[in-house]
This record gives C-alpha cells, structure tokens and sequence, in this order.
C-alpha cells in the first residue's frame, strides 16, 4: 500500500511538471501578448503550484496563501491592464493548437528517451520521495509556522501597499469623474 501511495505521489508530481511546462510553453505561439491570455496562465500557473506545494509540504498553509497573495495581486495588475489597453478581440486560431500539440508531443518524446536512456523510469531511482520526509525531519515544520510568527513584517507591509495603491487609484478616478477602464461606444 506504501509503494502505491509513493508511485501515486511521484506520477502526481510528474503530471503537475508537464502541466507546467505546457502553460511555460503556450506564450511562445502567439505574435501579440493579450492581457487577458496572461493573466488566465498565471492563474492557472499558481493554481498548479499551490497543489504541487500542498503535495509536497506538511501544512496546506503556505499553498494557501500563496494563491490568496498571487490572486490578489493577480487582480490588481489586471485592472491596471485594461485600463490601459484599447478593446481588442483576442482570437484564438487552430492553426496555434496544431503548432503547440507538435511542440508538445516533440518535447514528450524528449523527455521519455532521456528517462529511458537513464534509467529513471522506476519509481524506485526517484529521491524526490524522501522530499516529504526532510520535511518532517525531527518535527521541523519551518514552513507551517513562517505566517505564524512576527517576523513576517515584509508581508504585512506589502498587503497595505497593494490596499494603499488601490484605495488612491480609486480615489484619483473619483474626484476626475472617469471609470478606470474606457468603453468604446459603438454610434448606429
């Protein structure tokens, strides 16, 4: 039952790695960045990251908040975004799918050779199994309780500065009596 588990884990983890590596992988197809494109990879990048560190960690804490904190930002950075950008429409082309379905399948086969030829196919030659156990190494959770103690001063302070930039944004667009994105108007 121990080595099913273990095998489960590893298999876990590989599948979270390609997943990462194909949202590392879609930017490279398209001529023109939109930000609605980057923010859904990263949110979908922090979403994997957060379940690869609730994996791979003791606490599910520090997943959480990372993706509190990578979310928030995430919202922030993307309202600054369109109110800056023009209304486009952002196409996607099956001609890009095909491209990234090759680039994929390549990088697969890569991938497998290279396990293939050094004989990492085993989940026994894996050591990234005994990661969870340095972890739990003489009962040092570091990771649990670094959002529990006082010295995250850095955290605190970088929380008042994003709520401090957008209290003012909001307040700059009041008293100037514009919305914080324009809408293009379509004339009959």
């Amino acid at each position: 039952m121990n080595f099913f588990m273990d095998t489960l884990f590893m298999n876990m983890l590989i599948l979270l790695d390609f997943l990462l590596i194909i949202l590392m992988i879609i930017p490279n197809n398209y001529y023109y960045y939109h930000p609605l494109l980057m923010a859904m990879i990263l949110i979908f990048f922090t979403i994997i990251m957060s379940i690869k560190l609730n994996y791979l960690l003791n606490s599910f804490w520090y997943s959480y908040i990372l993706f509190l904190v990578m979310i928030g930002g995430l919202m922030i950075l993307f309202m600054y975004f369109t109110s800056l950008i023009n209304n486009q429409l952002f196409y996607l082309k099956s001609k890009n799918y095909l491209y990234l379905i090759v680039k994929f399948l390549i990088f697969m086969m890569i991938v497998y050779f290279y396990m293939k030829m050094y004989n990492l196919m085993y989940i026994d030659n894996f050591e990234l199994i005994n990661l969870n156990k340095f972890f739990k190494f003489m009962e040092l959770d570091l990771f649990k309780n670094m959002f529990m103690d006082y010295v995250f001063d850095l955290t605190i302070y970088t929380i008042m500065y994003l709520f401090f930039m957008m209290i003012c944004s909001v307040i700059i667009c009041l008293k100037s009596k514009i919305p914080l994105r324009q809408i293009n108007k379509i004339n009959n």
